[in-house]
């Protein structure tokens, strides 16, 4: 309570007032001082009712004044001060602001009153305060007299405070150690009381004043209550340890602080990221470590102004790079109880981030080669044929990409057989499948197995610690071409066909079978059948192959695909060399009529080697190998006669005309009449040229 609750206003009197009128003012507002002021109403003292009176029994008049009677000494209070700080000595007074002026006055039954009443609200509240307390509490006076029992002490020992207060103690709990404490002086605690339903702990302490035991006190708890709350402390204990080792041992460096910014924890892997010790910032707020340099910037305090998780890139005393995030923490209330904060170290970040980009560089460039070997397999499976056995041939294999059936090429080399299976597989799967060709004259026969079902890692001395997949594999969902299948060793034989029926393969030194989805076609330019008489290849696998045969024709069988195979070689080498090379009509006739015992494959070859040697832009017969220019040899051994004849018949009729350019001069030459010529000649297309 302040004084500014119990000043009175009080009229300012005059030196020249009587004392009569002064009693009279003060009776009026029942009080026992008033103010007195000049003629410029500053106060300049005070009188008292005491005083007064002194002066009236001492033989003044009522009339007299009041100007020998002003104390000027009197004391002053303001209006903010405790009621319960003031000496008792000062009161009455004169009550007066910061600025001296006159508020009004204290009287002193005002200020007993105001005593009083503080006295009762500190009763109140020391009341309050006991039976709030979580223990009993018993206090006694000097002559033993129980002045205070508070609830929890009735409940604990059983007894009334409105019965105990006022009893000696040892009346009321006969076997207390209060007496005892009182003598002593001298504190006992941790001492067992037997309380109305269970043990008490019970501590005793004496009250001193000035040096001397004016009392004692006896604090009671529930022992029960005490065991559960050790309980709970331990619990609590093992809690934080749990959690303390939690953040000690994460990978990840931990940084806590309170509501405040301040420093409360770091755990080891902060120290390792950062190089910063724990005893170097505990207890300094993230404020203090920005301005001494320790980071550019703290997450925690940007956590602290917005309140929600926030990420930055922080930069440690101007060199480490670290990544954290920074997280608040609130308690039941809503109000930020702590920010935590989690590092990682960018560097290595980067490093592992740049690692995987290199990874997915290499996986995308071996995709792309991937994609870019597939389309190669497959992009020249263009035919360029008009010949009536290639129509046919182109046909059927047509039909045969409409079903993943075995398929076996056969011809002799250089007809194109890889180009028939090609085409099957672009027309039936797709250039996005795989197409995988194999040339199974070229491996050797040690390698072949692994080149065809892969093997696993150390299966053998030099393979990789990591395996290898086989062509079987790589083809998987897509075409395996097998090349020249007829030099397939026999033991190698069984697997291909098992890898076939069973749709599966085990690679080399592995035991468990993978699954494929792989459609064969084989090629050879050897007679399997004869093979098969003679042993060396394997029945069940020439069946199995045998599902679909298709025979390739040698080109000098489809020589009407010369002319279109010449132009066709003859614009790819121009545009691979940058020439603009043209063929006389002479030499695409030696062309057209030479036999091609190597096929399309010489045939390419020829072309190249003319285009390369050629000295003009027109190549002319000098350039001819001295093979086609060689005389035409005689009809090869086993031919039949008509056959023989035929083609014998032809090229003398030919040669003829070439080297003639007169019909009728050819019919001279080979000495028959012209008509027998000129029917030849339409028999065999010579006309047309």
């Amino acid at each position: 309570m302040k004084v500014s609750n119990i000043v009175v206003s009080v009229p300012l009197l005059s030196p020249n007032d009587t004392i009569g009128t002064a009693l009279t003012v003060m009776h009026a507002k029942n009080v026992d001082i008033a103010p007195v002021a000049d003629r410029q109403n500053g106060p300049v003292g005070a009188v008292t009712r005491n005083d007064l009176l002194s002066a009236l029994r001492g033989g003044a008049f009522m009339t007299a004044t009041i100007a020998d009677r002003i104390s000027r000494v009197a004391e002053s209070l303001s209006p903010d001060d405790e009621i319960a700080g003031l000496p008792g000595a000062g009161v009455p007074a004169l009550v007066l602001d910061g600025d001296g002026a006159l508020v009004g006055v204290v009287s002193l039954e005002a200020y007993a009153e105001a005593l009083r009443a503080c006295i009762t609200e500190f009763r109140a509240e020391v009341s309050s305060i006991m039976n709030s307390a979580e223990c009993g509490i018993i206090a006694i006076d000097e002559n033993g007299i129980i002045v205070v029992v508070n609830r929890l002490a009735e409940d604990l020992l059983g007894i009334r405070s409105i019965e105990s207060i006022g009893r000696h103690i040892l009346d009321v709990i006969p076997n207390t150690r209060l007496m005892e404490i009182m003598k002593s002086g001298k504190p006992l605690t941790g001492q067992t009381f037997q309380g109305r339903r269970a043990p008490l702990l019970v501590n005793y302490a004496p009250v001193i004043r000035d040096g001397r035991v004016v009392g004692a006190v006896s604090v009671f708890q529930d022992f029960s209550r005490v065991e559960e709350i050790s309980h709970e402390l331990g619990i609590v204990k093992g809690l934080n340890r749990e959690l303390e080792s939690i953040i000690h041992s994460s990978y990840d460096g931990i940084w806590i602080t309170d509501a405040e910014g301040r420093v409360l924890d770091i755990n080891e892997a902060y120290e390792r990221i950062t190089g910063i010790r724990a005893s170097e910032v505990l207890g300094l707020t993230m404020q203090e470590l920005v301005d001494r340099g320790y980071f550019d910037q703290s997450v925690t305090v940007l956590v602290m102004k917005e309140l929600r998780s926030i990420t930055i890139n922080q930069t440690v005393r101007g060199k480490k790079q670290i990544l954290v995030t920074g997280n608040p923490i609130f308690d039941e209330n809503g109000k930020l109880y702590r920010v935590v904060t989690n590092v990682r170290d960018v560097t290595e970040l980067v490093s592992l981030r740049e690692q995987l980009t290199r990874e997915k560089e290499q996986s995308r460039k071996y995709e792309a080669e991937l994609t870019h070997l597939r389309s190669l397999q497959v992009r020249d499976s263009c035919l360029v044929f008009r010949s009536k056995p290639m129509a046919q041939i182109v046909e059927l294999a047509g039909k045969m990409a409409e079903v993943d059936s075995t398929l076996l090429i056969t011809g002799e080399s250089g007809t194109g057989k890889e180009l028939v299976a090609k085409l099957v597989h672009r027309q039936g799967m797709g250039d996005a499948s795989p197409f995988i060709s194999i040339n199974c004259a070229a491996i050797p026969e040690q390698l072949l197995e692994s080149e065809l079902f892969g093997y696993e890692g150390g299966a053998f001395t030099g393979a990789k610690k990591e395996g290898k997949p086989g062509l079987f594999e790589l083809a998987h969902k897509g075409t395996l071409f097998l090349d020249e299948v007829a030099e397939l060793p026999l033991s190698l034989q069984v697997k291909i066909l098992r890898a076939i029926q069973d749709k599966a393969i085990t690679r080399v030194g592995a035991t468990k079978a993978i699954p494929v989805n792989v459609r064969i076609i084989a090629a050879t330019n050897r007679d399997l059948a004869k093979m098969l008489r003679e042993g060396t290849f394997r029945e069940d696998l020439y069946y199995r192959l045998m599902v679909v045969p298709l025979h390739v024709h040698p080109l000098r069988d489809r020589k009407d695909d010369i002319p279109l195979l010449v132009r066709y070689f003859l614009d790819e080498f121009n545009r691979h060399f940058g020439y603009e090379k043209t063929l006389s009509p002479e030499v695409l006739d030696k062309l057209v009529h030479y036999d091609w015992p190597g096929n399309v494959r010489e045939l390419k070859n020829v072309i190249e080697r003319m285009i390369v040697m050629s000295p003009g832009s027109e190549i002319g017969m000098e350039s001819l190998p001295d093979s086609i220019h060689a005389k035409r040899r005689l009809p090869a051994k086993g031919a039949h006669l008509k056959d023989a004849v035929e083609e014998t018949e032809r090229y003398l009729i030919e040669e003829a005309y070439r080297e003639l350019r007169s019909w009728k001069k050819v019919a001279e030459a080979l000495g028959v009449d012209r008509t027998t010529i000129f029917r030849k000649a339409t028999k065999y297309h010579l006309l047309e040229g």
